[in-house]
């Protein structure tokens, strides 16, 4: 049943209806400044999607579904809201079922139809969160955008893809200069090729091992 209740006897979900935990949901203050934001733009949209309530001791009712909706309606100075009321038999069960389920979104938006067909300011303003753009990567990019013709020294010839690449690894610059250094390898470049058909991947503590446990020739 459907009543139009006064704001002061309506209490948030604090878990004080045994059965029925506090509400769970959180709400970043931009969120709440956009639901204040849609219920003053469109204040009809509370008699469409009303405030779930229970009640409870002394003529008062818990808000099961709608306690945001309910905190920005105090903000904004408004005396009385529509609210659905439960019927007084309802079990904890139930009533725990109803505030999960209107805390749960179901299904996904289309972002491709959302930001090609629709206006991007006003889904915003209406609380539609967006993914922030990712910074670009000048670093990736280039190494990307390197092939077997532009890399300075491609390790594999592009005629013949027999080749098994192996790959020395390094988790620091200390160990790799001592590489670098060991091998007389200080004027190798950076490379990228997409002609490996297999590589295998050697720790650099393994070789770093066998080259001080070798016997050099005199």
């Amino acid at each position: 049943m459907t009543e139009t209740i006064s704001i002061n006897l309506l209490d948030f979900n604090k878990g004080q209806l045994k059965g029925l935990p506090k509400n769970p949901r959180f709400v970043r203050d931009y969120r709440f400044e956009a639901t204040k934001r849609s219920i003053e733009e469109s204040p009809e949209m509370l008699e469409l999607r009303e405030l779930i309530v229970y009640p409870y001791a002394d003529g008062r009712y818990i808000v099961v579904c709608g306690n945001l909706r309910l905190r920005a309606c105090k903000e904004l100075g408004h005396k009385e809201v529509p609210c659905k009321v439960l019927k007084s038999e309802t079990t904890p069960e139930k009533l725990r079922e109803y505030a999960t389920k209107d805390n749960v979104n179901f299904g996904e938006n289309d972002l491709d139809i959302m930001q090609n067909e629709w206006n991007i300011s006003e889904l915003q303003n209406w609380g539609v969160e967006f993914a922030p753009e990712k910074k670009s990567d000048e670093f990736k990019e280039r190494f990307d955008a390197i092939t077997d013709d532009t890399a300075i020294y491609p390790l594999i010839p592009k005629y013949d893809e027999k080749h098994e690449l192996f790959i020395i690894a390094s988790s620091n610059e200390v160990d790799s200069n001592w590489l670098r250094e060991r091998l007389g390898m200080q004027r190798m470049k950076s490379y990228k090729t997409g002609k490996v058909s297999k590589s295998n991947v050697i720790d650099i503590k393994d070789v770093r091992y066998a080259l001080e446990n070798s016997n050099p020739k005199s």
